[in-house]
């Protein structure tokens, strides 16, 4: 994973040219901005130092359900979720006076819970079907967890400095899947878990966000089926949450 990361920050740093981020709207397009988390950026102009940032990286939380689900796929939105920090690493680019491009490097985390009498299973050729609980069991959940790095490329609009809309694609790289069930079973508690899980590595979503003083919502959904369809039940994900800029 290390190696892929380090051809992401090094094709990101290639395409920034290095300046300081800053909130002027009276500065004109063109050019890209290196930003980094909670940067803050001093300027000196006629003798006076000046200090100027805009919020870039950010943390989000939202609760996913499913989308084109297969048959006895059920993924319970209250208790399937996700956690990003995302523009970990960023370039801007202003092509108006209140208008920017951005492309950012982040981590994304989630979570596809099952709440039902079905769970996810995989047998020993690695393929994930949906089963029943054994006889006798109390269902708990049945869960399939990612771990992606997210490359958000989105267009945003400033209304005023604290006000801004952001739409565009984003490209997911998934490294990491995990698979895990709990149940009850004569009042103990009982777990399985396998890892491999034969996630879809590379995929392609939409975003869109609205952000007033820090504090946003956004939405997410992408087409892409979470498993390789060889290998395990369909179903893709839509997902509406909470950003904080950073």
């Amino acid at each position: 994973m290390k190696k892929y990361f380090t051809a992401m920050l090094l094709a990101m740093l290639a395409l920034t040219d290095v300046q300081a981020a800053n909130n002027d709207y009276d500065e004109n397009p063109g050019g890209w901005n290196f930003e980094l988390p909670m940067l803050e950026v001093k300027s000196a102009h006629k003798n006076k130092v000046t200090v100027k940032g805009r919020p870039n990286s950010f943390l989000s939380f939202g609760f996913i359900t499913g989308v084109s689900q297969a048959r006895d796929v059920s993924i319970d939105m209250g208790q399937s979720y996700e956690i990003e920090w995302g523009n970990v690493i960023a370039t801007r680019a202003r092509i108006g006076r209140k208008d920017f491009l951005r492309i950012g490097l982040g981590f994304d985390w989630r979570n596809y819970r099952v709440t039902g009498f079905k769970r996810f299973a995989k047998d020993e050729q690695g393929i994930i079907t949906m089963q029943d609980y054994p006889e006798g069991t109390e269902p708990k959940f049945s869960r399939i967890h990612t771990f992606s790095l997210s490359v958000p490329l989105k267009y945003y609009h400033y209304f005023n400095r604290k006000v801004y809309f952001a739409l565009g694609p984003e490209l997911y790289f998934t490294p990491y899947g995990s698979l895990k069930t709990r149940y009850y079973e004569d009042g103990l508690k009982r777990k399985l878990k396998s890892g491999n899980v034969h996630q879809n590595r590379f995929s392609v979503g939409v975003g869109a966000e609205i952000n007033i003083h820090h504090i946003g919502i956004y939405y997410k959904y992408n087409p892409f089926n979470v498993l390789q369809s060889d290998y395990g039940p369909k179903f893709s994900s839509m997902t509406v949450g909470l950003k904080l800029a950073l």
